[in-house]
């Protein structure tokens, strides 16, 4: 039983440490937010509406 809470917390704590590695930094978030805000300055591109004069 000791043996299963070890490997059980053991796979927890692996598991958290990969979450916490894979981009919670602050250059990757400020990366992302780039990403996103080009993403929505090309849809706004393609979805702006023609104004007819």
């Amino acid at each position: 039983m000791f043996l299963f809470f070890l490997v059980f917390f053991g796979l927890q704590i692996f598991v958290l440490f990969c979450c916490a590695a894979a981009g919670n930094d602050a250059a990757s978030q400020e990366l992302s937010d780039q990403e996103q805000l080009q993403f929505i300055a090309e849809w706004k591109k393609q979805h702006q509406k023609k104004d007819v004069c």
